[in-house]
C-alpha cells in the first residue's frame, strides 16, 4: 500500500491548522519543522476520530469507548504543542485504555451496566489486557503481530511518564514560562501516538473487520496506512 498522502486527511489537516493559528495555538507562519510533527500527530489522531464515524450505529456498551477515543484523540495535537508533555501522554494512554475496554466491554453488556451503577467496581488494566489475549479474534493474530503485547509495553512506559516513576520521567516546570513547544519533545509525542496507533488500529481492524471491509476506499487506506506492513498482511488473510 502506498504511503502517499490521503486527500481528505490533507484538507482536514489545513482546517486544523487554521484552527490553532486563530487560537494563537501557533503562529502564523509556524516553523517547516513544527508542521512536520503536527502532521505526523493529525494523521495518526485522524484515524482513530475516524471510526466514530464509521462504525455505525453501536450498541451503548460498545459506542461510549469508541466516542471517547476520538476524545482523547481530538486534544493530543493541541496539548502537544502547548507544550503540555504529562496531558498528552495521559490522553495516549487513555487511547490505549479505551480501546481495550470496547473490545471488552461490547461482549459484557451487563458488566457495562455494572459498572456504571456501581461507582466502586471496575475491570484492571490487567484483566482487559488478558481477556484481549484469549479473544478469538486476537489467538492466531498475536504471534504473528503482537499488538496486545505492543500496547502492553507502551502503556507501561506512558504511566512511567505520567507518575514519574523515575527522576529521568519528571518535567521539572517550576515556572509558567517553562510551559512551552519544544520541538525534540514533539518528536517524542509523535513517535509515541504512532507507536499507539498502529497497534490500537490492528485490534480495532480485526475486531471489526467485517464492517471495515465495508468501508469506503478511501477510509480503508488511511487507517490501514497506520498499520505496519506486517501487521496489514495479517489482517487481510483474515478476511
Amino acid at each position: 500500500m502506498a504511503n502517499r498522502p490521503v486527500p481528505s486527511v490533507a484538507a482536514d489537516f489545513s482546517d486544523v491548522l487554521s484552527f490553532l493559528r486563530e487560537r494563537g495555538i501557533v503562529s502564523a507562519s509556524p516553523p517547516a519543522i513544527l508542521i512536520e510533527s503536527a502532521k505526523r500527530v493529525h494523521r495518526a489522531t485522524y484515524s482513530l476520530i475516524l471510526w466514530r464515524f464509521r462504525l455505525g450505529r453501536l450498541p451503548e456498551h460498545g459506542r461510549a469507548f469508541i466516542e471517547e477515543i476520538a476524545s482523547d484523540s481530538l486534544q493530543v495535537l493541541p496539548q502537544m504543542l502547548m507544550g503540555y508533555g504529562k496531558t498528552t501522554k495521559l490522553l495516549t494512554r487513555g487511547i490505549i485504555e479505551n480501546t481495550f475496554r470496547h473490545i471488552y466491554f461490547s461482549d459484557h453488556p451487563i458488566e457495562f451496566a455494572r459498572m456504571n451503577r456501581d461507582s466502586k467496581w471496575y475491570v484492571t488494566m490487567e484483566s482487559l489486557f488478558d481477556y484481549v489475549k484469549m479473544h478469538p479474534v486476537f489467538l492466531e493474530s498475536e504471534p504473528r503481530f503482537d499488538a496486545i503485547n505492543r500496547l502492553s509495553t507502551l502503556y507501561s512506559e506512558l504511566s512511567a511518564g505520567i507518575h514519574g516513576r523515575r527522576v529521568q520521567d519528571l518535567e521539572m516546570r517550576l515556572a509558567l514560562r517553562k510551559i512551552r513547544y519544544e520541538e525534540g519533545e514533539a518528536k517524542k509525542h509523535a513517535k509515541l501516538i504512532e507507536k499507539c496507533v498502529e497497534s490500537t488500529n490492528f485490534l480495532l481492524a480485526m475486531f471489526h473487520r467485517d464492517k471495515v471491509n465495508a468501508f469506503q476506499e478511501e477510509d480503508r487506506r488511511i487507517i490501514l496506512q497506520t498499520i505496519p506492513a506486517k501487521a496489514r498482511r495479517v489482517y487481510k488473510g483474515c478476511l
